[in-house]
């Protein structure tokens, strides 16, 4: 990885630091990193590192001399090199007659050889060590063996040996960031406003842009739509789905329901989507011994299915009162507020018991015994037969309704056990005597 080290480039007023100029220099160079100087006393002042991968090393770096002129530096300079520290001795402690200092591949062990071993910035003990044994230059310390370097000067004496050998590892820039999945359409024949026609221009580039996802096997936690006005201006309208997904369908739904919802100022003459923020794509397997329970990928694409269908969602609206098949209602749901609606966290996931109602209390036989005035539940009969009991708490007594405007109800609730280990709910209508199945704990 070729890189340039530019360094000498203080203003004589101070008035652009360094970060400054690193950030002019981003319209040269496609990477730009500032960093303080190695630390010895023979060099002050930070550096800053161009990438000059892919680039002519050399035009870049006399492209960014140039910037560093304009911003008032009197005597910048630059260091060419494949190694890092070749680059900034050559920077640093180069010719100073000359702007740009460029070492060829292959000789820079040779160019480092002359320098005295202080330009490495060695520590102050072992710097000691080195002029107690007679090391001067970073030739001298490259020519000795790795062993001899760890036994008489220490461990941490190797990696100022492996610098002076022109053998730097830093890694200055990272792999480029891969570009997000994007895609746009213009026209200038005609304008829109239409939503289905708007949704079939969008549902092509959404096809486009959730197949290029799937191939980096990630999916969206972030998208913008953007409508480009026949006169002039843009509407942004962000996304952002509650898992990250590369669902086509999903997108759409998201979209229909936003445009649904939105009225644009003007005609659209074109239509950008982009990705603003992905991650993996979550696949969650559930028991390894249930065939039958698929990833959250497939259950997300069934979800879809149904939903196209026609399918209503609701959702519960809940109240205080007594009786708890009067207090919750369920209420009609956008299908679009299901995607967008945030995940759940870890402690709304905790296995635990619910009382799951029947859709009507169903009528049983029931034998009792007497238990301080009360009728506990023995056993009971439904459809499927006779229940042993083994246990039976409460009764858990409600009544109300007189005052309230509804119809007066009273009452005797018992949460039972039956012999094959399944919870039920029991009720006594106190008013008429007769017993009722409501539901069962899963």
């Amino acid at each position: 990885m070729t890189c340039v080290c530019l360094s000498s480039f203080d203003t004589p007023t101070g008035a652009a630091s360094a970060a400054d100029l690193g950030a002019l220099l981003l319209e040269r160079a496609p990477r730009i990193r500032v960093a303080p100087g190695p630390g010895a006393r023979r060099l002050p002042g930070p550096l800053i590192w161009a990438d000059a991968r892919g680039l002519h090393a050399r035009t870049l770096a006399d492209a960014l001399l140039g910037v560093l002129r304009t911003q008032g530096c009197t005597a910048p300079r630059a260091g060419v090199s494949r190694v890092p520290v070749a680059a900034m001795l050559a920077s640093c402690f180069g010719d100073p007659a000359v702007a740009i200092v460029e070492i060829a591949p292959g000789a820079e062990r040779a160019y480092l050889a002359p320098f005295p071993v202080e330009v490495l910035d060695p520590a102050p003990d072992l710097a000691s060590l080195l002029d107690g044994v007679g090391i001067e230059r970073c030739g001298e310390l490259a020519d000795l063996a790795r062993e001899d370097v760890e036994v008489r000067l220490g461990p941490e004496a190797v990696g100022l040996w492996r610098l002076a050998r022109a053998d730097d590892v830093r890694l200055l820039f990272g792999p480029a960031p891969r570009a997000l999945p994007h895609a746009a359409l213009e026209w200038t024949d005609y304008e829109l406003r239409d939503t289905e026609r708007l949704l079939f221009v969008i549902n092509r580039l959404a096809g486009s842009v959730t197949g290029a996802l799937s191939e980096m096997g990630h999916g969206a936690r972030e998208f913008t739509l953007t409508f480009m006005l026949a006169r002039g201006g843009v509407v942004e309208h962000p996304f952002h789905p509650s898992r990250a997904t590369a669902d086509q369908r999903t997108w759409i739904r998201l979209i229909r329901h936003a445009l649904e919802r939105e009225r644009l100022p003007d005609l659209v003459s074109g239509i950008a989507l982009r990705v603003d923020a992905v991650f993996p794509s979550e696949s969650v397997q559930g028991d390894l011994l249930d065939h039958g329970f698929a990833t959250a990928r497939e259950a997300e694409a069934a979800m879809a299915r149904v939903l196209d269908q026609g399918a209503m969602l609701v959702a519960p609206k809940s109240n205080r009162h007594p009786l708890l098949r009067r207090r919750s209602e369920w209420v009609p749901q956008e299908s679009s507020l299901v995607w967008a609606r945030p995940q759940l966290g870890r402690g709304s996931v905790e296995p635990e018991l619910v009382l799951h109602l029947l859709l009507e209390p169903e009528p049983v036989e029931l034998e009792t015994a007497d238990r301080r005035g009360y009728a506990r539940p023995v056993r009971y009969r439904d459809k499927e037969g006779w229940h042993e009991l083994v246990a039976a708490s409460g009764p858990d007594c409600v009544s109300g309704g007189r005052w309230e405007g509804e119809t007066e109800y009273a009452w005797e609730f018992y949460c039972c056990v039956r012999a094959d280990g399944e919870l039920v709910q029991l009720g006594r209508d106190a008013r008429g005597g007769a017993w009722m199945l409501h539901g069962s704990w899963r």
